[in-house]
C-alpha cells in the first residue's frame, strides 16, 4: 500500500467516523429523540435539563462536522497527491469501518463507561443490540476493504 493510499484510507475512515456521529445526533437525538448526549446526567423532563441536552447535542454536532472536515481534507489531499486514482473499494471499506467505529465508540464509551446516555432514555436494554450491530458494520467494512485489495487495488 502506497503512502497516498494509506493516507486516503485514513481520511476515509475519519470521514466515516464523523459522518456516523453526525447522523447519530441528527437522527437519534434530534429527530427521533430516543436520547440526548447527556440525558442520563441531565433529565430531559425539565426545561433546564432539556436545554443542557440540546446544547450538548449542538456542540457534539459541531465536533462531528469538524471530524468530517478533517477526514475529507485528508482524503482530498491524498487524492490530489496520488499519481493514479485511489482504490474506491478500499476507501469505501475504510469509511464503513469508520461508521461502525463511531458506533462502537458510542456504545462502549458513552453508554457503558461514562454512562452519559443509553440507546433509549433511561434504559440500557438496547445497548447490547447496538454493540452487535456496530460490530457487524465494522465487519462489513473490513470485507469491503479486503475486496478492494483482492481486486488488485483498483477498486473499480
Amino acid at each position: 500500500m502506497t503512502d497516498d493510499v494509506r493516507r486516503g484510507v485514513i481520511g476515509a475512515g475519519v470521514l466515516g467516523f464523523g459522518f456516523s456521529a453526525l447522523i447519530d445526533v441528527v437522527v437519534l437525538h434530534l429527530i427521533l429523540r430516543l436520547h440526548h448526549l447527556v440525558s442520563n446526567r441531565y433529565p430531559v423532563s425539565t426545561v433546564p435539563g432539556l436545554r443542557t441536552n440540546v446544547l450538548a447535542d449542538g456542540l457534539f454536532s459541531l465536533g462531528a462536522i469538524l471530524v468530517m472536515g478533517v477526514g475529507a481534507g485528508l482524503l482530498w489531499r491524498a487524492e490530489r497527491r496520488a499519481d493514479r486514482p485511489l482504490p474506491v473499494r478500499s476507501l469505501a471499506g475504510a469509511a464503513i469501518i469508520g461508521i461502525g467505529g463511531f458506533d462502537l465508540f458510542d456504545v462502549v464509551v458513552n453508554h457503558a463507561l461514562l454512562g452519559l446516555h443509553h440507546s433509549t432514555h433511561g434504559s440500557s436494554y438496547y445497548d447490547p443490540h447496538w454493540f452487535v450491530v456496530s460490530v457487524l458494520v465494522v465487519v462489513a467494512g473490513v470485507l469491503v476493504y479486503r475486496g478492494g485489495d483482492r481486486a488488485g487495488g483498483s477498486g473499480a
